[in-house]
């Protein structure tokens, strides 16, 4: 069985972080749902009355403020599909960083996948990184031992799988 510095089975870890990522993000993808669904219905009432000027003001912002969260749910069920599509390779093992990688830094543990608030996965706690941010820019394509920098941290790579 392949253990790693955190004394972990690299492949499990990276299917339970990948299950969990995914449970969060469908949380995150409901809210939004029941916060679009909550606007509409508050609308629909609104409406039942008697309209009037304020009313109709209330309406365009309670429209204008569902289409932000709508949009919002395009791009995290953008982010749930790049998840799905991990699913077949999770259990790879990377030696570099790249999309998939857990990095074990010594400051923190990311996963690069999409971003995901920080999450404990079998006792550890792990950041979900997004392969867009400029943290993960500054980390690709590194392997165990190299160091890099963002803003004013270093960071150096204890281990990626």
């Amino acid at each position: 069985m392949e253990t790693s510095v955190l004394n972990i089975n690299h492949a499990a870890f990276k299917k339970a972080l990948l299950d969990t990522s995914i449970k969060k993000h469908q949380s995150v993808i409901d809210d939004f749902k029941n916060s679009i669904k909550e606007m509409i219905g508050s609308e629909n009432e609104a409406n039942q009355e008697e309209p009037d000027m304020s009313q109709q003001g209330f309406n365009a912002e309670q429209i204008h403020r569902a289409n932000a969260v709508g949009d919002q749910v395009s791009f995290a069920n953008n982010e749930m599909e790049m998840l799905q599509n991990m699913l077949p390779n999770i259990e790879d093992i990377n030696d570099t960083v790249k999309m998939g990688s857990v990095v074990v830094t010594d400051k923190d543990i990311f996963f690069v996948s999409v971003s995901i608030e920080r999450m404990k996965v079998n006792g550890f706690s792990v950041f979900g990184l997004s392969s867009e941010s400029p943290l993960f820019q500054a980390m690709k394509g590194k392997k165990q031992g190299d160091s890099f920098s963002f803003k004013d941290t270093h960071y150096k790579i204890k281990e990626v799988f």
